[in-house]
């Protein structure tokens, strides 16, 4: 019998139940999977552009042998992504693919490429969610950001193709220091089209390690929360909210890393996530199966070591440190990275002086009484 969910907020709770219990149970619920590496926009911060490139990448039977896999594997949902995943002249023949094995799908595009006919396609594929990158709503900027000429328009009105066909879409934002003023812009255009907005205030460094985007672009810890409290409203009560963090002092991975996800290179090649280019397990030589074991094996190894780096740091309660980020900075998963290091900083420093801030107004409030 199948269930059947229509209520949004409802639907959200039940899946969210689903994946907190594969994650206790460790079985993988969710799927990112590159199609391609190839794009046609070359953003100034885009980390995929250090990405090892081969002569060739799946072919189209090889795609469906690897969805048979997952299949397999009992995954619930995959989201196909790049590059850009609409270069590829079989991505319709895989999302049907995908249709008939019953995963929910999501698409990750930059939107160009969308007209009316490839909406009505994705509509016709029972899509669940298309996610486009909106950068900015000045042409200007946008196009700056994504270095192709006229690029904002084309996006912008895939946007609200999806919309006018009742695709669920979802638009999201990297704030740098060349869009710093357009998220609000960016997040009240979505609140007025009724969907969601997900704002990244992080650039991450090249696959290659590279960090030429991140030391150019990259706003300040302060920076980021003032826009946040303006882009979240509801998040905030005209007070700085008391730093915290879900992170375990005594393990590396807090996240859905070796619990209940992975991703998939445009190669076969089963990651840790997709910002990690390791330790690439070919499914369809290894399977899909066995590739998660080895992964499963190799996160206790990494959450068991004895002399992990933030287990004794004064930092830890300020630092979202991400042993992933660690990896591509230093070339190690159990080293400190910089970029973490100097927001945990400057979250201390602000927290600092919130408290200064609180304990002058109690005082002005004592006299006054």
């Amino acid at each position: 019998m199948t269930i059947q969910i229509t209520d949004r907020k409802e639907s959200k709770g039940f899946l969210k139940g689903i994946r907190k219990c594969a994650a206790e149970r460790r079985n993988p619920f969710s799927v990112m999977f590159e199609l391609t590496y190839e794009c046609n926009f070359d953003c100034i911060h885009c980390y995929v552009r250090g990405s090892r490139k081969e002569k060739r990448e799946l072919n189209t039977k090889e795609v469906f042998s690897v969805l048979d896999e997952l299949k397999k594997m009992g995954i619930f949902r995959i989201g196909f992504t790049g590059g850009e995943p609409l270069l590829r002249k079989d991505i319709f023949d895989i999302l049907d693919y995908a249709n008939k094995c019953g995963f929910k799908k999501g698409l990750l595009t930059n939107g160009y490429l969308i007209d009316e006919k490839i909406a009505d396609s994705l509509k016709n594929l029972n899509i669940d969610k298309v996610e486009i990158t909106l950068n900015a709503l000045n042409a200007a900027i946008f196009d700056k950001m994504t270095r192709v000429k006229s690029s904002f328009e084309k996006v912008k009105h895939a946007v609200e193709l999806l919309v006018e066909r009742g695709i669920q879409v979802k638009v999201k934002s990297t704030a740098t220091s060349l869009n710093k003023n357009e998220p609000v812009k960016i997040s009240q255009y979505a609140r007025a089209l009724d969907i969601p907005y997900n704002l990244d205030c992080e650039i991450m460094p090249c696959r290659d390690g590279c960090e030429a985007a991140v030391n150019e672009y990259s706003l300040s810890g302060r920076e980021t929360y003032e826009i946040r409290k303006k882009v979240y409203p509801e998040m905030f009560n005209g007070t700085r909210k008391k730093s915290k963090t879900k992170r375990r002092h005594d393990r590396m991975f807090n996240c859905g890393v070796g619990k209940n996800s992975f991703s998939i290179t445009p190669y076969g090649e089963m990651n840790l996530c997709l910002e990690i280019d390791h330790p690439r397990y070919n499914i369809l030589s290894k399977g899909a199966e066995a590739s998660w074991e080895a992964i499963k094996k190799k996160i206790d190894e990494l959450n068991n070591i004895s002399n992990f780096i933030c287990k004794d740091c004064d930092l830890l309660k300020y630092c979202g440190w991400c042993a992933g980020r660690s990896y591509i900075e230093t070339g190690s998963f159990n080293k400190c990275s910089e970029y973490f290091k100097k927001r945990a900083i400057e979250r201390r420093e602000m927290d600092y002086e919130q408290k200064k801030d609180s304990k002058k107004k109690l005082q002005c409030c004592n006299k006054g009484n």
